[in-house]
């Protein structure tokens, strides 16, 4: 959907008009994540590939990357950003031999000359000392890139929930109810906490910037200029004074500090 991104910028454009159509910029925001999600995904694989995961096999919702050597194990990618690692089960395959590839019909009937050959116990027996520490060494190596690719799938989805936004915020401030579930909010104090916060904590990518300029905007024109508008102590809690009150009508003074 791209109708979420145009709202935030302030262009709302009607998804069942057929002669509406979003700008060219929406449209690379959008590619522009999906990219980023592709490239960071590569950039793990390439690294479970210099780490030797190289036997590749396909699972539907997630791809299995197994050691060349059993008893380093196997890394499993699912497509919403979860690995596991885990031990090479036991495992009877048509061994690569140099007249034929792995898993062809000459390399099967390999096994029937030498059973033993096809058979794949190592990556199941190895000790337990050692497996855990072969495992430490792959969740180390292989951790900080799925948790960067976990992040821009994470950012891509916020194209998702976007669209419902200015609802929500609005919703917060008129009824208390929460941006992330909970307890209605009965105080304004509690819901001008609840919108610093959620803005204090976007991602600092494109996808949290545009949150964040979300956020940014509806304080500037709905809290601001309501009868309970932020407190010049809270917006230097969250290091937001310049952003929320560079065009505002007016500071909140000494005096509201304790507004309710």
């Amino acid at each position: 959907m791209v109708t979420g991104w145009l709202v935030l910028v302030g262009a709302a454009q009607d998804p069942e008009d057929p002669g509406t159509q979003p700008d060219e910029a929406e449209l690379e925001l959008i590619v522009y994540g999906e990219l980023q999600v592709e490239a960071a995904r590569r950039a793990v694989v390439d690294e479970l590939a210099e780490l030797g995961f190289t036997d590749v096999v396909e699972r539907g919702d997630h791809v299995v990357y197994r050691h060349e050597r059993p008893w380093h194990g196997e890394v499993v990618l699912y497509e919403d950003g979860w690995m596991e690692v885990k031990r090479q089960p036991l495992r009877v395959e048509g061994r690569e031999v140099p007249w034929a590839r792995q898993d062809t019909p000459l390399a099967w009937a390999g096994c029937l000359i030498y059973p033993w050959a096809c058979l794949r116990i190592n990556g199941a027996m190895v000790g337990s000392r050692r497996w855990r520490s072969s495992e430490s060494r792959t969740v180390a190596a292989v951790q900080p890139k799925v948790q960067a690719w976990g992040d821009r799938i994470a950012d891509l989805a916020v194209e998702h929930r976007s669209d419902a936004l200015p609802q929500r915020l609005e919703a917060l401030w008129t009824e208390g109810i929460g941006l992330q579930g909970g307890a209605r909010l009965q105080t304004y104090r509690e819901r001008r906490a609840a919108l610093l916060s959620y803005w204090a904590s976007r991602t600092d990518t494109v996808w949290g910037d545009e949150i964040r300029r979300a956020v940014i905007a509806f304080c500037r024109a709905v809290v601001q200029h309501s009868d309970h508008p932020f407190t010049d102590a809270e917006l230097r809690a969250f290091g937001a004074t310049q952003e929320i009150l560079s065009s505002s009508p007016r500071s909140p003074g000494p005096a509201e500090v304790g507004a309710p």
